[in-house]
């Protein structure tokens, strides 16, 4: 078994954490005004700079808006949010993400895997996609859902780097957290090989600049029959065919 590192998580962490779950659980309502400092010291037993430096880093994350002369008030995080956000809420969640999350997130990685495979063919060189090939070695040899994941966002955030636009790795590195939490969701429902197999082919069809094939490998997101049944409402009608709802 491996050793992993410990960590020490700071007043100000905990503060920050507390807060959170507070406003994700509905305990404190959007446009609820938060207690003064001075009380917030009291009723949680810490000292100002804490409380000050947390709610700093809750504005930044979306979930307050601190006032000058008036105090913190909770925001709808939906509006103020980053992708931050979005890591807080899977740790409220237990690391999981719920099903509307999931496809948002599906809909955005799809978004600029189709951009930026466009840009590889377009702007990469032979040399530049040889990088990729040692990369495919790892997630080859990946065993763990994890250990592949990883090695899948390291393949995805290599081709934005020789996509020639600047902005691609930093988009997707935001997304590391979330991306990984997905492609290890894939592993286990389907298997290291398969995601492997996939992202070889991929890298095939960039080496002969086949266009078609590269964003036919980068998929709308298939849905379960039950998962489709969660987006009907009582008002629409569906049509099932042998191939498709």
């Amino acid at each position: 078994m491996g050793f992993t590192k410990i960590t020490n998580v700071s007043l100000t962490e905990r503060f920050v954490q507390q807060i959170e779950n507070m406003i994700l659980s509905g305990e404190l309502a959007v446009g609820e005004k938060l207690p003064s400092a001075r009380d917030l010291c009291i009723k949680m037993g810490i000292s100002r700079p804490v409380v000050s430096a947390g709610l700093i880093e809750l504005e930044k994350l979306g979930f307050v808006e601190v006032r000058p002369r008036t105090g913190a008030f909770v925001c709808d995080y939906r509006r103020k949010g980053t992708v931050e956000t979005l890591i807080a809420i899977m740790r409220y969640n237990g690391g999981v993400m719920r099903t509307d999350e999931e496809y948002s997130l599906l809909d955005v990685r799809i978004a600029l895997e189709t951009l930026c495979i466009k840009k590889v063919i377009l702007n990469a060189t032979d040399e530049e996609l040889d990088r990729l090939q040692p990369i495919l070695d790892t997630l080859a040899r990946a065993v763990q859902p994890q250990d592949a994941a990883e090695a899948t966002f390291h393949f995805h955030h290599e081709l934005a780097v020789i996509s020639g636009n600047m902005l691609l790795p930093l988009l997707y590195h935001s997304f590391k957290a979330a991306s990984i939490y997905l492609w290890t969701r894939f592993c286990r429902e389907q298997s290291c090989a398969k995601l492997y197999e996939i992202k070889l082919r991929l890298y095939r069809a960039l080496l002969n600049r086949d266009t078609k094939e590269a964003l036919r490998l980068t998929p709308a997101v298939e849905l379960t029959l039950e998962q489709c049944l969660e987006f009907i409402t009582d008002d629409e009608l569906v049509e099932i065919t042998p191939k498709s709802i």
